[in-house]
C-alpha cells in the first residue's frame, strides 16, 4: 500500500507548468510522509510492541498490560450496554 501510495504522487512531482509548481510541494510532503510512515510501521512498532507487551508468566507484568487491561475492563460497560435486549 506504501509504495503504490508513493507512485500515485510522483508523477506530480514532475509535472510542468503553474500547475505543476503550485503541486510540487504538496507530493513531496505526501511521498516523503508516506514512506516515513511505511518505514516506522515496518520497523519501529513491531520493535515497540516486543519490548512493551511481555508474555504473563505469573509474575512481573508490563506497564501496558496493566494499563490495557484496566482501561478494556472499564470500556467493556459502555461498549456491550447497548447489546443487552
Amino acid at each position: 500500500m506504501t509504495l503504490s501510495l508513493s507512485a500515485v504522487f510522483i508523477p506530480v512531482l514532475f509535472m510542468s507548468g503553474l500547475l505543476g509548481r503550485l503541486l510540487h510541494e504538496f507530493a513531496v510532503t505526501i511521498v516523503v510522509a508516506v514512506l516515513v510512515s511505511g518505514f516506522v510501521s515496518l520497523t519501529l512498532t513491531p520493535m515497540l510492541c516486543s519490548r512493551l507487551s511481555t508474555r504473563s508468566t505469573g509474575g512481573n507484568t508490563g506497564g501496558s498490560t496493566i494499563f490495557s487491561s484496566g482501561f478494556l475492563t472499564g470500556c467493556w460497560p459502555a461498549t456491550t450496554g447497548h447489546c443487552k435486549w
